[in-house]
């Protein structure tokens, strides 16, 4: 019976051996997949650290929007409060173009009188001339009859 169990020990000893064998060769596979792991992982953390840089670089870069925003929305601001004064301004543009019409008759009523006026100081202008030409044929006149008359004296 001793061979026996030896016998049977031996064959357990060699499945033990070749599952000690297996299990070497599990552990080295688990070592090479362990060290895949860390290169991934050291890849990963590095990858982390340049996604983390970015990240302050997006940060950077939305603070400067939200500054070019705030901004822009003050421009609006100003924009938005020009443009009400430019339609107050229209506006009273428009009040006081509806004045043109009026001034616009006016002007030429003041035109006409002006031709009218004009032409009435042209014939009282012709009119003196005839007088001035008269007066001094009558002036000529009066002085020749002087004249003659200390003549006749």
């Amino acid at each position: 019976m001793s061979d026996i169990i030896l016998q049977q020990i031996l064959t357990e000893l060699q499945g033990m051996k070749s599952e000690i064998t297996d299990l070497k060769s599990d552990v080295q596979i688990i070592h090479t997949e362990l060290s895949e792991v860390k290169s991934e992982l050291s890849s990963v953390k590095s990858e982390l650290g340049e996604v983390k840089s970015d990240l302050g670089t997006v940060k950077s870069e939305l603070g400067e929007v939200k500054s070019d925003l705030s901004s822009v929305k003050s421009e609006l601001g100003e924009v938005k409060s020009d443009l009400s004064t430019m339609k107050a301004d229209i506006e009273s543009i428009k009040e006081d173009t509806k004045l043109i019409p009026l001034i616009q008759q006016a002007v030429f009523e003041v035109n006409t009188e002006v031709i009218t006026t004009r032409d009435t100081l042209e014939r009282i202008d012709k009119t003196l001339s005839g007088h001035d030409a008269t007066l001094d044929m009558l002036a000529r006149r009066s002085i020749d009859q002087e004249a003659a008359l200390k003549r006749i004296k």
